[in-house]
């Protein structure tokens, strides 16, 4: 059985792998008559935060595990009719490298590559998509914990969550500028860019989402009650109207929100 799963992707239609904490593996599983049924077990060598699918070709996968904590991350490489056990290379990234994130490009022309905010480190890391197992670039550092990066819509941006310090950050995805974002809290822990400009932070019973100029001033701020410790933010048109939602999931909490676009019209000046 898989237990503690922490992270889980889909892969096709009717096939997830999970990320399992208790096994150190990656589980794969086929939905059949509505159930999962494990058909794989990849192990890494290290008790797994997240995953994410690099890659997928006529039942050929490829993914990249990140762990708790430790410096390990693990490149997997397997195919769904198990012609062979799955391949495991693991590379050092950084301490805790959580929430890995794929990049369009990265700083200096280097093409697409991952990227993950290295939680102990209290950096952002990234590799190139042509040569993943080659030692890490580190794209900023700091002195907050970082708590994740994701990039925005077009790439251009790459925002990074600090816990504390009073600000958060962005990365020029072209010069590698370190642009500082100042927070009206302690800083935040999730992050969802909803354009260039306007970006989405997660905290605790809260969202406040940042209208930003080209100095990564901020120019006006709005905010949206969340039911928990907002960890993990989701932006998808779950309705079909054209306008982007965000799904939250709160950390240690039971419930899970759904907040209806479009988002900034829909957020407060104020909270209350």
């Amino acid at each position: 059985m898989a237990y503690h799963p922490d992270s889980a992707k889909w892969l096709s239609d009717n096939l997830v792998v999970a990320a399992v904490e208790n096994a150190g593996s990656l589980d794969f599983f086929r939905v059949e008559n509505e159930r999962l049924v494990r058909i794989h077990q990849a192990h890494v060598g290290f008790a797994p935060r997240d995953v994410i699918l690099v890659s997928a070709s006529q039942g050929h996968y490829k993914l990249l595990a990140t762990p708790y904590g430790g410096k390990e991350v693990a490149w997997v490489d397997w195919y769904e009719d198990n012609r062979a056990a799955a391949s495991v290379k693991r590379t050092r990234w950084c301490e805790a490298p959580w929430h890995p994130v794929r990049l369009s490009q990265l700083p200096a022309a280097q093409g697409a590559g991952f990227a993950a905010a290295c939680l102990d480190d209290r950096k952002v890391v990234a590799v190139s998509e042509s040569d993943p197992l080659a030692p890490p670039r580190v794209l900023a550092s700091f002195n907050a914990v970082a708590r994740q990066a994701r990039p925005s819509p077009s790439g251009q941006w790459l925002y990074v969550s600090l816990e504390t310090g009073g600000r958060n950050a962005r990365i020029h995805m072209q010069t590698g500028e370190l642009q500082w974002i100042a927070s009206p809290l302690t800083g935040s822990v999730a992050v969802a860019p909803l354009s260039d400009d306007l970006v989405a932070w997660g905290e605790d019973g809260k969202l406040y989402l940042q209208r930003l100029d080209a100095d990564g001033k901020v120019v006006e701020t709005r905010w949206i009650k969340t039911s928990g410790f907002s960890t993990g933010l989701q932006l998808i048109d779950l309705d079909g109207d054209g306008e982007r939602d965000v799904v939250v999931l709160n950390s240690a909490d039971p419930v899970a929100d759904v907040i209806y676009g479009p988002l900034w019209d829909r957020a407060a000046e104020r909270l209350k």
